[in-house]
């Protein structure tokens, strides 16, 4: 049994009774205090599982490094079978927007929004859950639909403007494509402060969340190379970590070895 994240506790101890061999499959970087999630290793009654772990090395968690009993895992995109939109033509950098599926606003969207089509840029925006009407009137260079095959769109995208969600980051960092993180909730602040610090984006917290701020931080990251070329440096390093049909050959290996 795999469970795809380490706060399952309940799935894990029924396994465990059952005689089932378990693994743990992160979902990002591990894990920030005060979010209300504890690694398996912490938790009474449940004995200390390999972790497949998708998160680069030198973006994870130092202490998790340290400690953890982890099994390298590469991250690759999944993108839906649904079709894909066409960035506008021209020469401009393009530019994709999402909150996500749970932290997006009408409010938090036209904010955004409006801080990038004072750019000369191309913006391509996922709504999710927020009807896209509400939103209000769109710019020219400014095109929104309800969902996309984001693996797809991140590949031909100059900038990711995001919540911070570890699907969307690791997404981006995959694709070598640097990032203006604006975290919500959950763990995103701390996905933020780590992707700032490996120079491969900027953030903005709640208090800096306005249209001036977004344009100026978001012309920052594509004008500057550095940004873009941490990114590819992570990209590399996500590229050289094992596949996933690679490390599925592996599992059995756990199920005689773990108890």
């Amino acid at each position: 049994m795999i469970s795809a994240r380490p706060h399952t506790v309940h799935k894990t101890l029924a396994a465990h009774r059952a005689g089932i061999p378990g693994l743990w499959h992160g979902f990002g970087r591990m894990i920030p205090e005060g979010i209300g999630l504890e690694l398996p290793t912490r938790i009474d009654g449940l004995p200390a599982r390999p972790h497949l772990d998708i998160c680069p090395p030198s973006f994870q968690d130092k202490d998790f490094l340290t400690t953890a009993d982890r099994v390298e895992l590469r991250h690759v995109p999944f993108a839906e079978p649904i079709r894909e939109p066409s960035w506008a033509a021209g020469r401009r950098a393009r530019v994709y927007l999402t909150f996500g599926t749970v932290f997006a606003t009408a409010n938090l969207l036209a904010t955004v929004i409006a801080g990038l089509s004072r750019l000369n840029v191309h913006v391509l925006v996922a709504a999710g859950p927020v009807h896209v009407p509400d939103i209000g009137e769109l710019p020219g260079n400014v095109l929104v639909q309800k969902r996309l095959a984001q693996a797809h769109v991140l590949g031909k995208a100059d900038l990711v403007v995001h919540h911070g969600g570890s699907g969307t980051m690791l997404g981006a960092l995959a694709a070598g494509v640097p990032q203006l993180v604006l975290p919500q909730g959950a763990d995103q602040f701390a996905n933020a402060g780590a992707l700032a610090a490996a120079g491969a984006g900027l953030r903005l917290l709640p208090e800096e969340q306005n249209a001036d701020a977004v344009a100026e931080q978001a012309a920052t990251v594509l004008r500057d190379s550095a940004y873009r070329d941490a990114a590819r440096g992570l990209a590399a390093e996500i590229a050289a970590m094992p596949a996933p049909a690679e490390v599925a050959r592996r599992l059995p290996e756990y199920a005689r070895d773990r108890p």
